[in-house]
C-alpha cells in the first residue's frame, strides 16, 4: 500500500499532543526503544491501533493516493451537519476522547458550510482569487486542528479566514506527502482573530490548473 505512513506523522503527532514516547509505548504495549521502529511500520492494523491511541483518524497517518468526493457519508453517524457548531460544544481537554469529538465537530462544521456554500469556495481579497474547499481541506484540517482546542475554534472562523487571510510566504509543496503531491506550491497565510490571535491557513496551488485549495487551518498559539 503506497502512501504517507506513520513514519512521517508519528513523532510530530506525539509532540503536538504532548504524549511522551514512554507513555505512547506503554499504551501500545511495546518497549520505548521500539517506538521508532513502530513509526516505520507498514502493518495496517498496527497503524489503526496507533491512530486510536493518539485519537486521530487512521487516514491522517497513511494519507490518500486519490481524493474522494465530498459527500454526506463523511459525516459521523452521531452528528447532524444541519446543527450549527458552537464554541461551547468544543471540549477543552486533551484526552483521546476530547480529540475525537473535536475531529467530528470539525467534519460536521465543514459539511454544514458546504451545504450553505454549494460552490465550495470563497474569494480571498489578498490573493484576488478563489480558495476552494475540497476533501483534502476537511481531511487535513480535521486531523490537525482537532489536536487542540484553539485550533478547533479557529476553524469556526472559516469564512473570515478564507476571505481575509494574508499571504506571508510561498514554499514548494512537499512531494513526500501524499496530500500535497497534486500541488506545485503551498501558500502560508495568516489571519488575525481578536478572540483567538493569529490563525495559520495553508493553501495548495494545484499543478494542473493553478487553482487554490485550502489545505489546513490551525491556531498559531497552539503550535507553541
Amino acid at each position: 500500500m503506497a502512501g504517507v505512513y506513520f513514519e512521517e506523522k508519528g513523532a510530530e503527532l506525539l509532540k503536538i499532543i504532548g504524549l511522551s514516547k514512554t507513555e505512547f509505548a506503554k499504551r501500545m504495549g511495546i518497549k520505548k526503544q521500539n517506538v521508532n521502529a513502530l513509526f516505520r511500520t507498514k502493518n495496517i492494523e498496527t497503524i489503526r491501533r496507533a491512530a486510536k491511541v493518539l485519537g486521530v483518524r487512521f487516514e491522517l497517518l497513511i494519507g490518500f493516493t486519490e481524493e474522494p468526493s465530498i459527500d454526506d457519508d463523511y459525516i459521523p453517524e452521531d452528528l447532524d451537519s444541519d446543527n450549527i457548531i458552537k464554541e461551547e460544544d468544543v471540549p477543552r481537554g486533551d484526552t483521546v476522547e476530547d480529540r475525537r469529538k473535536r475531529q467530528k465537530l470539525i467534519i460536521a462544521f465543514y459539511q454544514h458550510w458546504k451545504k450553505d456554500n454549494p460552490e465550495s469556495k470563497r474569494y480571498n481579497i489578498n490573493l484576488k482569487d478563489d480558495i476552494n474547499i475540497r476533501y483534502v481541506s476537511i481531511e487535513e484540517t480535521a486531523g490537525q486542528a482537532s489536536l487542540t482546542y484553539y485550533s478547533t475554534i479557529a476553524v469556526l472562523q472559516l469564512d473570515a479566514i478564507l476571505t481575509n487571510a494574508v499571504l506571508k510566504e510561498t514554499v514548494p509543496a512537499n512531494q513526500k506527502k501524499n496530500n500535497q503531491r497534486k500541488f506545485e506550491s503551498i501558500l502560508k497565510m495568516e489571519y488575525e482573530c481578536v478572540a483567538i490571535g493569529r490563525i495559520k491557513m495553508l493553501v495548495g496551488v494545484k499543478r494542473s490548473d493553478k487553482s487554490k485549495v485550502q489545505y489546513c487551518i490551525t491556531a498559531i498559539r497552539s503550535e507553541k
